[in-house]
């Protein structure tokens, strides 16, 4: 593999290094370090923003205007066209001892889309987390027609679909490290995720485990140099659409504008910086690394690193493998 770039910076989180690498089939790889003091390596490789992009007959035969709709002005990854990216990311990475995706697998709800991923991804790769965006729960997307289907019998299909929990799903890798993938869907976290969430904390800090959180959107940090984070701050940038933003306090979960649950989910994730050493994420199809303030349990300040990934549909397709040592 031909090695692109090599950052290797002492943050107030920890050591960390970066590394690019264009492989030769294409694919663009960043290598994550995190120097935790596991020991034995463990290997998380993470994709997200696959979008699949399909209608099967299925959808033809049953002629959902709003589908329809969508079919004829979605344009971006239409037919498939992500598959052979996301099914090179996913041969790349056959040694990981975990793989989560991170969101956005489906960029509409179809039967086509799930079709794709329960043969892409669930018949292959049974033991995969991936946690949901909001294009799953959308059959609307670019399509003229306003949603008629309920949000509820949107969110049903999925739920139902989907193999395991879509709020809140944990695994324990190597006895070493507990992944835990969340839904924050719109920026919001809920009071149950708050109770599971607690209970993984204390168990984790009883055996020595580190926890890694998963989630779709990117989180604030509380950092006042996030206020204004611009195309310029990102690596790799694919769509600078989202930029500037306010990572500060803006409008993400942890933000001015949070409810009660999602606050108290952000406040338990900050206050246990001892066990929780990583928060990644999707959503913005740019590579962006930012530190979240946080705090130890006696009270001493301290940062979770964060890290945002690119959309594996860019390009030939984009992955990240994050070596937990």
């Amino acid at each position: 593999m031909k090695q692109i770039s090599s950052v290797s910076t002492i943050s107030r989180a920890e050591t960390r290094t970066d590394h690019l690498y264009l492989a030769s089939n294409g694919l663009l790889i960043r290598d994550v370090v995190l120097n935790a003091g596991i020991g034995e390596e463990v290997m998380i490789g993470h994709l997200s923003d696959i979008h699949y992009n399909y209608c099967n007959l299925r959808d033809f035969d049953e002629e959902d205007p709003v589908l329809m709709s969508t079919l004829e002005h979605r344009h971006w990854l239409a037919g498939g066209a992500s598959v052979p990216k996301a099914r090179r990311c996913l041969e790349f990475l056959d040694d990981a001892d975990q793989i989560i995706i991170n969101g956005d697998t489906l960029d509409y709800l179809s039967h086509g889309t799930m079709e794709l991923m329960q043969r892409e991804i669930w018949d292959k790769y049974p033991d995969i987390i991936a946690t949901v965006g909001g294009h799953e729960f959308v059959r609307k997307m670019q399509g003229i027609l306003p949603e008629t289907a309920p949000w509820e019998e949107r969110v049903s299909m999925v739920e139902k679909f989907w193999p395991h929990d879509i709020y809140y799903t944990a695994k324990l890798v190597k006895s070493k490290v507990l992944v835990i993938g969340l839904c924050n869907d719109l920026a919001r976290f809920t009071q149950k995720q708050y109770t599971k969430l607690a209970a993984d904390i204390a168990l984790a800090r009883q055996n020595g485990w580190i926890i890694l959180l998963f989630a779709h959107e990117p989180v604030c940090t509380h950092d006042p140099v996030h206020k204004v984070v611009t195309a310029e701050d990102a690596m790799q940038v694919g769509d600078p659409s989202g930029f500037p933003d306010n990572y500060c306090d803006g409008g993400h979960a942890g933000g001015q504008h949070s409810d009660e649950a999602t606050m108290a989910v952000y406040h338990l994730i900050t206050g246990n910086a001892d066990v929780i050493k990583g928060f990644f994420a999707g959503h913005l199809h740019s590579d962006l690394y930012l530190e979240i303030a946080a705090q130890l349990p006696d009270g001493a300040p301290a940062v979770i690193p964060q890290y945002i990934r690119t959309a594996t549909a860019y390009r030939d397709g984009h992955l990240m493998r994050i070596l937990v040592r």
